[in-house]
């Protein structure tokens, strides 16, 4: 099974506060939960750093992709 996250945003007076790291680690820890084996999102070029850290790698679209070790 395959996740897709559509759309994070934060509001820019917000930003750099860890809302949208807290949301996607609640979000990643749900998919897991619920045995989904990928997640695919698409990142702005601001939002991609925060991806990679929290374990999404590229693929050859332009996706962001995370897998649970299992």
């Amino acid at each position: 099974m395959r996740g897709y996250v559509y759309n994070v945003a934060t509001r820019p007076p917000h930003r750099r506060r860890g809302y949208s790291r807290a949301c996607m680690t609640a979000l990643l820890a749900w998919f897991d939960e619920a045995g989904v084996a990928t997640v695919d999102l698409r990142a702005s070029t601001d939002g991609e750093p925060l991806y990679r850290g929290l374990g999404f790698r590229p693929t050859s679209q332009p996706t962001l992709r995370y897998t649970f070790p299992r």
